[in-house]
C-alpha cells in the first residue's frame, strides 16, 4: 500500500458512510493523522521484546560523513577530531529504551555493523582491552558519532553510512539519496507498515480524528460575531454553541 491508496481509502470510507465532505480534507492533513497514529502503534509494537519487521524499516541510502573537531562550540576547538554526518538524521520512533535506528554501518550489505550506543556509553567507549578496535556510533541531537580508539585509520577510508531505522514520518526519508542518486523514498514508494495494522489505525483515524473534527465548533456566519455551531453526523445541520 502506498501513502496515496491509503488517503483514497480514508476518503472512501467517508463517503460511504456519510461522514463529513470528503472535498474538504487536505490530503496532507490525512496523512498527519496516518503518520501520527502509524508512530504509536509501532512504538508499542517495538517495545516488545521481538524482532523488528523488515516491512517497517527504512533505509537512508549512502549518508555522507564529515570531519569535525569534538567540540560543540565552534569558536572554542579542541582540536581533537572525529567523524559526524554532515546532515541531520530524521526523528526515530521513541522507545522505552532507546530510538528508532536499527542499524548504522558502512556501506557494504554484509558488513558487520558498527556499536551503536547511547551517547552517555558512547564517551567511555573502547577503553576495554577487548573493544578498543570496535567502531562506536552514536547519535548526538540530529548527528550520527562514529569514533574508534584503536582503529584510527579507518576514518581515512570512511566516506559514507549505511543507516537504517523506524522513522516517525517517512517522507523525510525522501530527503535522503542512494548512491546512484535516487531518492530513498516517495510517495509512489510502499509505505512503511504491515497491512494487518493499517486495518486497526484506519479504524483508530475514523472513531478519533474525525470524531474531533465533526464536532469542532466553527464560526461560519459573516456578523461580526463569534458565533459557534457545530456539525451534526456530517450532514450539514448544525448547532449554536
Amino acid at each position: 500500500m502506498t501513502i496515496g491508496q491509503g488517503t483514497d481509502e480514508l476518503r472512501l470510507v467517508i463517503r460511504q458512510q456519510n461522514l463529513y465532505d470528503d472535498d474538504q480534507l487536505d490530503d496532507r492533513l490525512l496523512k498527519v493523522w496516518i503518520n501520527n497514529q502509524r508512530a504509536l502503534w509501532l512504538r508499542n509494537e517495538m517495545n516488545k521484546p521481538r524482532s523488528v519487521d523488515e516491512q517497517i524499516i527504512q533505509s537512508l541510502g549512502a549518508v555522507p560523513l564529515e570531519v569535525a573537531d569534538q567540540s560543540s562550540h565552534p569558536s572554542y576547538l579542541t582540536g581533537y577530531e572525529m567523524l559526524q554526518t554532515s546532515v541531520d538524521i530524521p526523528k526515530t520512533i521513541e522507545l522505552n529504551n532507546g530510538d528508532g535506528l536499527v542499524e548504522v554501518a558502512p556501506l557494504d550489505k554484509i558488513a558487520y555493523p558498527f556499536s551503536y550506543v547511547t551517547l552517555q556509553r558512547f564517551r567511555f567507549s573502547g577503553n576495554g582491552k577487548w573493544n578498543q578496535n570496535t567502531v562506536f556510533a552514536a547519535r548526538y541531537g540530529q548527528r550520527i558519532l562514529v569514533m574508534s580508539k584503536g582503529l584510527q585509520s579507518f576514518a581515512k577510508y570512511l566516506r559514507y553510512l549505511r543507516i537504517r531505522g523506524v522513522f516517525e514520518e517517512p517522507e523525510a526519508v525522501a530527503n535522503f539519496t542512494h548512491i546512484n542518486g535516487d531518492a530513498c523514498y516517495s510517495d509512489s514508494d510502499d509505505y512503511p507498515l504491515n497491512k494487518w495494522m493499517w486495518n486497526y489505525i484506519r479504524e483508530e483515524i475514523l472513531k478519533a480524528n474525525f470524531r474531533e473534527l465533526i464536532t469542532a465548533p466553527t464560526d461560519k456566519i459573516n456578523d461580526s460575531t463569534e458565533n459557534l455551531t457545530v456539525a451534526v453526523n456530517g450532514t450539514g445541520e448544525n448547532r449554536n454553541t
